[in-house]
Parts: structure tokens; C-alpha cells; sequence
């Protein structure tokens, strides 16, 4: 029975529940990549509760389910989602728009998506997205917020029809759930190729079940739990021992395989399988040694440069098992392309292999270079009765390209140019703008992550097709690629630390005509898609916002000066070590410091910080300018301090040990000498193993002030700074000399063993 206080209680109830504030969140107009053509508008679209989406077809029906189900997640609600032409968001078909274009325009009243492909349906979504308030992207739920979407009207169309990311799942595995994140960034930002590296000398990741040892065997090697991004410790790394049981690793089985296809297609991305041969081939040659030559290692490598990693071309066993393997792996990829690396191929094996060198004379062939041609042209035949098409890295143009195979250039740009000029189709990757595992940033403030060095605006610059080349030629360009390969790069983490942001700058090059890319507008956007990933929780570099420290060695001062790679940011700086903030020094150009000093700097816009502090030592010391008899030992003392990068020249470089000797203009009181000494093993760079320190009152007679303790090196190989500090007690010397004993021989198992370590030392530090 209903009553009137019952009456009165609900109706409370009710104005309670219309007193429920809504929020409304709108949208910053900042889509990477950017469109071909975008005008914003007055007002806002809101997506709430009530709003319906109408589509044409099935087709449609899934792609919008696809996208409007993530308002579940945040709202607890989603669009209503049906075949028809009657909602608010109305999906149109028009034919006269070319493949995975789109257009979409929003007002206040409607948001209309055109297209003339489903592709083109599903970009439309992906800059929708982006047109949300970046709080959408947090994964939570947020219910009293409705979503406005600011009113534009985009006519978009992608530059190239290649535009790929490539992922190394051999050096460090990621798992199918990590690679269906892979898929999900790459959608986000057009991109339409997933190159997947899955086989590599330390690991074979693929399930072939006709060849079950090359996931038995080859999917496993060594961990020796290097993973410190301070200290890069991959290449060189010890070998597995007899009796040792192979701890790391991981595969992929066909179900996973199959799954991933399937996630992929859902996001419009090709998947590009990569079985890397005749070299890099040390997991498969590990797994079936019959396939290798003469010499081969049994084991899979533990990382760096693999010698004896090469399938034997000399062998019809090798073209047996390449048959029957890739006829597998094609069987679970679905699309039009198979990739087989080709790339630095080890041929001085089949100089020696009796396989190899009979195969040479029967062929009639030159060299070891037309033997590779032989091996890639017999391999292609094989991917070509499948209806594929081969694709291979630059070096598969050594001794004769195959007839029918499509080169990925990635040493440079001159690979590329000459495919193209032979009439075969192109992707361009080079390394100094295409490969995103390199540092992306000041040597000495990023973390210690890949090798060389590729900053943000460098990748952004990059024009696909090259200058100087025929308009057909340049019709063979099909696109660019991002690669990440994952020496260094461990976890995910530092995956995403090393795609983002320049996954987005060569996303852009690959979606956007050259003639309206812009530096200055692009990193405007970023700062909305830093906010984005923000709310997801993912790690990201903001190296080209922070201040680069550079300096210059003046005798007795050190000049200093500060740059950012982004413009138009604001610089302050400490010398004390504080934190800067807007009321700390502005920096408006090259300032001395004439004693030791840290400095930390800070970059600001709109009056906030962006980007890191940078932070840096420098010490103005009492040997400054004391060695200037050599040209160039005088570095030694000139204040001028080497980044952790072998080329830089304020290394000094001894071939047969260190021995410096530094003469005050009189008797000087001293407590502490100190330096940093490189290690940089790939290159037979090491630190001295100890390191003695003298002192003279009269120049001629000396005694021992200091030393250090033996370095144990046995499994100290990588790339980073090694610092030297001998204190002692204080005394007052005329001279006094430093000797540091050279590593001779280079120890077994190391990358250069055999040969006498170089030692590289900057400046000498006296206290």
C-alpha cells in the first residue's frame, strides 16, 4: 500500500537523483597524425547516455561496437549502436573517397563519419578519439562525466601505404598480450604494418610443429639478469657453459599466432612475419646444427655480435628445411608480404665451409656474395609459389637482387634508391631516422638505453621519398617504418620509454604530406598526447623538452650553455643544486663558472615545467691547464668532460697502458685525483683494471700516494662510464703521475678476446 509518506519519500528520491551533477569534459583539437586538411568550429558535440550511433552494415556495426564499447569502461554506459541512418554519430559510405581516407565533421548537433572503406571508417575513430577529453584514455570509470567533442571538420587521407612499426621479439620476448598492446598504440596512430622479428641468434619465437627443436632448443637461452638501464651490458655477453640449463625466453604458439592475426585485422594491420636467414640464424642453426657450417656454434647466443650464425647455402637440407619451415609460417599469416631479413649475413663461414665453396663451383658463381643471391633467390622462389611477396633488408641487394623482392633500406638511404632505380618496390627505414632503440637524447642524461643516437627532431625531419630520384621511381616508395629493436630494451617499460613520442613523429611522416608537416605545431600537440598517456599510465621520454648541458673548457673556467630541442621554452637554472623553478636564474645565454659547480636546469612554458631536470657536475680543478706539451694529452686537464659516446673527442685514448704525469708550478697541496674512464666493449674499450697514483716533491723521486683495487672484469662487458676516485691524505707535491694498467689479453668470451684493450680517459681531476 502506497501512502502519502511514501509519496513524499519518493519524490525526494527522484530530486535527489536530477540533482546529480554532470560534468561536462571537452576535448583539445591536437590529433597526431595531423590531418590533411582540419578546420575547428564554434561548440561542442556530447556524447552522453542517450546519444545513438547509426551504420550502414554489419561491417560498420562491429567497428563501432569495437570503439564505442571503451565508454563502458570509463562511463559504465555506451552509445546505442544500430543499422540505420537516424542517429546523432551517422556512418556514411561514399565511394568517390579513396582507401582509408575519411572525413568527419562535428557540430553542436551531429557527428558525421564518411568514408569509402571500412580502414577509412576506422581512422575516422582513431582521430575521434582523439578529439576526447584526455581523461578517456585513464581506464576508469567516470560516470557523471559527459564527453564533449569540439566541433571540427577533417578531410584526411594517408601520404604513404606503407606505414609499419617493427617489433624484436628475439632479443628480449614480449608476450601476446604485450603484442596486442603493440597492435592497439600502432592502430592509434595509423599505422597499417606490424613487422614481427621473430627469429634472431638468441631466440627463435614461433611454434613449428614440423620442426619442434626450434622452440625446444631455440627459444631458450641464458639470463644473466643484465637489466640495469644505467649500465647497457648486452653486447658481449658470456656464452652458455657446458651443463648450464638455458633460463630465459618464450615463444609464440600457433594459437597465440592466430589470435594475433585476428586482433590485428580487427585494427586494419597487416602483419609481417620475419624468419631472419641465411644469418642471423644462430637459434635455428643451434636447433639443427645440420643446417649450419663448418665451425657452428650449439648453442643459442646470449647477446652481441654472433660469429658462426650462418645457414649453409652449400646443403640442399638447408633449402629442405627453409621450405617446409616458411611454408608453415606463411600458412599462419594470412597477407601478401614474408620478410627474410637477409641483413648482415657472416659469409666468412662459407669460405671455409667445404659445403659452401663446392656449391660456388657447381653455381658457377663469383663469390661468397653471389652465393647469398643464390640462397635469396632460391628463397623467394619458394614465398613467390605462395602468392607472396619476399621482402628483405638492404644487404639481400649483394651479388643480384631477386627478381621479384621488395628492400627495406635500412643502411641510409642508398639501398633504397637503387631497388627503386632496378624497378623494385621500397620501405624506407633508415637507422638514423627510423630506428627508435637509439638514445634520444644528451648522451650523459638519458638512460642507458640502445646505441648512437636519434633525437626527436631528427626523426620528425625525415623526408620519405628521396631527392633525385625519377617521379617513378619515386611512385616505388611504399612507405616507412619505425624499428625497435630490443638489445637493451628488456621490459615493456622501456619499450614504451624508446616508441614514445617518436613513434609519433615518423607516424606522421608516414600519414601526413611533407608540405604541412610543422616542428613547432607537432610538439604543441604532444604535450596533449603526453596528457593522454599520462592517464594510461605508460612511460614516455620528454628528452627533447629538457635542457641539454653543454660546455666548453676555457683554462680556468668552464663556459656553459643550455638548449632545448623543442622551441620557445623558457630555461632556469641552480648552481647549487636546488631544484629550479620559475624564481631561479633565467637563462638568456652562455654563462662562466670558474669552480666547481652543480648545475640543474629546467625547462618552462606557459608556466609550467616541462620535460626533466638535467642535472650535471663539472669541477674546476687545481691541475686545469697543467698538460700542455701534447695536443693531446692537454685534454686531460682542459676542463672539457667526454659524454658517454665513444666518438667524443674529449677521450684520450692509450694503446699500452695510461701513465700521466701532470707538473704543478709549485709545491700544491693535494687530497684526490679522479676520472672517468669509458667502457665500451664491442669496441675492445676498457677501463684500466687498477690504477696507481704517485706523487714527487722534486719532479724526479717518487712514491705511491693511492691506488685502486683490481677491477674484476669476467663479466663486466658493456657500454657506460666507469668512475676512478684514489684519495689519500693530504701532501703537497711538485708532480704527480697516474698509471693505469691496460687489460691484456682481452678474456675469453668477451666480444674482442685476444686482443689488447684500449683504455679512453677525459679529464683528469685534481683535488
Amino acid at each position: 500500500m502506497i501512502n502519502k509518506y511514501s509519496i513524499i519519500l519518493l519524490l525526494a528520491a527522484l530530486a535527489n537523483m536530477s540533482c546529480v551533477q554532470k560534468n561536462i569534459e571537452i576535448g583539445e583539437v591536437a590529433i597526431i597524425p595531423q590531418p590533411e586538411q582540419l578546420m575547428v568550429e564554434i561548440g561542442y558535440f556530447e556524447i552522453n547516455e542517450n546519444t545513438t550511433v547509426s551504420v550502414e552494415s554489419r561491417a560498420q556495426l562491429a567497428l563501432a561496437n569495437l570503439f564505442f564499447d571503451q565508454f563502458t569502461v570509463v562511463s559504465g554506459w555506451k552509445p546505442k549502436v544500430d543499422i540505420g541512418d537516424k542517429g546523432d554519430i551517422v556512418f556514411s559510405t561514399d565511394a568517390t573517397i579513396v582507401e582509408e581516407a575519411y572525413n568527419l565533421e562535428v557540430n553542436p548537433k551531429k557527428i558525421s563519419i564518411m568514408a569509402g572503406s571500412e580502414a577509412g571508417f576506422f581512422y575516422a575513430l582513431q582521430s575521434l578519439k582523439q578529439l576526447l577529453p584526455v581523461s578517456f584514455y585513464s581506464g576508469k570509470l567516470q560516470p557523471n562525466i559527459v564527453w564533449g567533442v569540439p566541433s571540427v571538420r577533417i578531410q584526411d587521407k594517408p601520404a604513404f601505404e606503407w606505414r609499419g612499426y617493427m617489433l624484436d621479439v628475439s632479443r628480449h620476448f614480449f608476450d601476446k598480450e604485450q603484442v596486442m598492446e603493440v597492435l592497439d598504440f600502432m592502430a592509434e596512430s595509423k599505422l597499417n604494418r606490424f613487422h614481427w622479428h621473430l627469429t634472431d641468434d638468441q631466440g627463435w619465437r614461433v611454434e613449428i610443429k614440423s620442426y619442434p627443436k626450434l622452440t625446444e632448443v631455440g627459444a631458450w637461452r641464458m639470463d644473466y639478469n643484465i637489466t640495469d638501464e644505467n649500465v647497457s651490458n648486452w653486447f658481449g655477453r658470456p656464452i652458455q657453459k657446458p651443463g648450464e640449463k638455458p633460463s630465459y625466453g618464450g615463444y609464440y604458439t600457433q594459437e597465440d599466432i592466430k589470435e594475433i592475426v585476428a586482433y590485428a585485422k580487427e585494427r586494419f594491420i597487416e602483419v609481417v612475419p620475419e624468419i631472419d636467414m641465411p644469418g642471423h640464424a644462430q637459434a635455428m642453426v643451434a636447433s639443427y646444427p645440420e643446417i649450419g657450417c663448418v665451425n657452428s656454434e650449439k648453442y643459442v647466443a646470449t647477446g652481441g655480435v654472433v660469429k658462426n650464425n650462418t645457414l649453409n647455402p652449400g646443403k640442399e637440407e638447408t633449402f629442405v628445411f627453409a621450405e617446409k619451415m616458411l611454408n608453415e609460417v606463411m600458412d599462419l599469416f594470412p597477407f601478401n608480404y614474408m620478410h627474410i631479413g637477409g641483413d648482415e649475413c657472416n659469409k666468412s663461414q662459407w669460405l671455409k665451409d667445404p659445403d659452401a665453396q663446392r656449391k660456388i663451383k657447381e653455381e658457377g658463381l663469383k663469390d661468397v656474395y653471389e652465393l647469398q643471391s643464390y640462397f635469396i633467390k632460391r628463397i623467394e622462389k619458394i614465398i613467390n609459389a605462395r602468392g607472396k611477396i619476399m621482402i628483405g633488408w638492404d644487404e639481400i641487394l649483394e651479388g643480384g637482387l631477386a627478381p621479384n623482392a621488395t628492400v627495406m633500406s635500412w643502411r641510409g638511404e642508398e639501398g633504397g634508391i637503387e631497388a627503386a632505380k632496378m624497378g623494385h618496390e621500397v620501405i624506407m627505414t633508415p637507422s638514423n631516422y627510423c630506428y627508435i632503440d637509439l638514445k634520444q637524447g644528451h648522451d650523459d642524461l638519458e638512460p642507458n638505453l640502445g646505441y648512437s643516437q636519434l633525437l626527436l627532431s631528427t626523426a620528425y625531419s625525415y623526408d620519405v621519398i628521396p631527392k633525385d630520384i625519377s617521379e617513378e621511381e619515386a611512385g616505388l616508395i611504399k612507405g616507412i617504418q619505425a624499428n625497435m629493436w630490443t638489445e637493451s630494451i628488456s621490459d615493456w617499460g622501456k619499450l614504451t620509454y624508446m616508441t614514445f613520442p617518436r613513434l609519433y613523429a615518423i607516424a606522421e611522416s608516414g600519414w601526413t604530406s611533407p608540405e604541412i608537416k610543422d616542428w613547432d605545431n607537432f610538439t604543441n600537440r604532444l604535450q596533449t598526447q603526453f596528457l593522454r598517456l599520462d592517464n594510461q599510465g605508460v612511460r614516455y621520454a620528454v628528452s627533447a623538452f629538457s635542457p641539454w648541458i653543454d660546455h666548453t673548457g676555457q683554462g680556468d673556467h668552464i663556459e656553459i650553455a643550455l638548449k632545448t630541442e623543442v622551441n620557445d621554452l623558457e630555461i632556469f637554472y641552480t648552481l647549487d643544486g636546488s631544484e629550479p623553478t620559475m624564481e631561479s636564474k633565467s637563462y638568456n645565454g652562455s654563462f662562466k663558472i670558474n669552480h666547481s659547480t652543480s648545475i640543474k636546469a629546467r625547462a618552462f612554458k606557459d608556466g609550467e615545467a616541462v620535460g626533466y631536470t638535467s642535472s650535471m657536475d663539472f669541477y674546476v680543478h687545481k691541475a686545469a691547464g697543467k698538460l700542455d706539451e701534447s695536443p693531446d694529452l692537454k685534454k686531460l686537464t682542459d676542463l672539457n668532460y667526454g659524454k658517454l659516446n665513444k666518438s667524443d673527442p674529449n677521450w684520450v685514448s692509450f694503446k699500452n697502458g695510461m701513465e700521466v704525469t701532470i707538473e704543478f708550478d709549485s709545491l700544491t697541496a693535494v687530497k684526490e685525483v679522479k676520472f672517468d674512464a669509458l667502457r665500451f666493449t664491442i669496441a675492445g674499450i676498457y677501463p684500466p683494471k687498477n690504477v696507481e697514483v704517485h706523487g714527487s716533491e722534486n719532479g724526479k723521486d717518487y712514491y705511491k700516494l693511492g691506488e685502486t683495487d683490481k677491477i674484476d672484469i669476467s663479466h663486466v662487458q658493456g657500454r657506460n662510464k666507469i668512475p676512478f676516485q684514489i684519495g689519500f691524505n693530504p701532501v703537497k707535491v711538485k708532480s704527480l703521475k697516474i698509471i693505469g694498467k691496460h687489460i691484456n689479453p682481452i678474456p675469453q668470451e668477451h666480444h674482442m678476446s685476444g686482443a689488447n684493450a684500449t683504455i679512453k680517459v677525459d679529464e683528469i681531476v685534481v683535488e
